[in-house]
């Protein structure tokens, strides 16, 4: 008996109607669902649909749902931290990289899915340590930000002990490969295959134009030391969650042991992917543009 877990973005309306549609149709072929608390309470489940916390989506489940869009997702990985458990990306919202499937093609995915006819790629972590507190991981990107001071930041950045550069502008993103086509993408950063090992070092809005990103092998240690700044900057993982540092606070950001990992089945190849989120070749195909012979 295949075991599902499922977790919702509950700000989308198509949740409410989608959600309840997907546990009859897993109720017919005898699986086991568990849902996230908020979930259940919202949506009047049953109660023989178990209510767990968002931290034990993962635990005796062989998959997790996840309905949204990468904001989702990211919240999803989190949860299910280092316990392995694949999660499926449901895409309900905008533009995103992470979700898997549309709801027009969910019944054929987890047909397959309950036929074993998907695989499982991993997705590289970094891990933040911050003076000795409890770490905090990301998916994406994490991020330090001025916040609402007008005045900049100075971050004193090194790799390894070694050091390579101060910033001085709005920020920096530390980003993985994943990240690369989420805010780093935004602030000029290359785009990464998701499947590399590498680190992006990338300053938000510079003060001098000879800042630029920097991409490291996975296995380097960047070391940020926090300089000059009119008030606590601002150190935010995903997005999602949020730490204070005050001057001359020390973070070790670095590869996590432990990788997210998530379920595909698609035959598009990241290229594919590109193309049709940002609309590459659209000229082309329109006529209006060239091609090389």
């Amino acid at each position: 008996m295949v075991k599902l877990a499922i977790t919702a973005n509950l700000s989308k309306n198509k949740v409410r109607t989608l959600v309840p549609e997907v546990l009859d149709w897993l109720d017919r072929r005898a699986c086991q669902v568990v849902v996230e608390e908020d979930l259940g309470l919202t949506l009047n489940l049953p109660d023989k649909y178990q209510r767990v916390a968002g931290e034990a989506l993962a635990e005796h489940n062989d998959m997790v749902l996840s309905f949204g869009g990468d904001g989702t997702i990211l919240s999803t990985a989190r949860k299910v931290g280092a316990a392995g458990t694949p999660i499926l990306g449901v895409k309900i919202g905008g533009m995103g990289f992470l979700a898997e499937v549309s709801p027009d093609g969910l019944f054929d995915s987890l047909d397959k899915i309950l036929q074993g006819k998907y695989k499982v790629v991993e997705r590289m972590v970094l891990e933040a340590n911050i003076d000795g507190e409890e770490p905090l991981f990301a998916l994406n990107d994490f991020v330090f930000d001025k916040g609402a001071t007008p005045r900049v930041i100075q971050l004193q950045t090194s790799i390894n002990d070694e050091f390579l550069n101060t910033y001085i502008g709005d920020g920096l993103i530390i980003s993985t490969p994943t990240g690369s086509t989420a805010y780093s993408l935004a602030a000029g950063g290359p785009i990464l295959l998701p499947s590399m090992q590498a680190i992006i070092i990338n300053p938000i809005s510079p003060h001098t134009l000879g800042a630029r990103p920097v991409v490291i092998p996975g296995n380097k240690v960047v070391q940020i030391k926090v300089g000059f700044s009119a008030q606590s900057v601002l150190l935010s993982s995903d997005g999602q969650v949020a730490r204070e540092l005050e001057r001359d606070a020390r973070i070790a950001i670095r590869k996590a042991k432990h990788a997210v990992r998530l379920v595909s089945y698609d035959k598009r190849t990241f290229h594919d992917v590109l193309r049709a989120k940002l609309n590459w070749g659209e000229d082309v195909r329109k006529g209006t543009g060239t091609t090389q012979e």
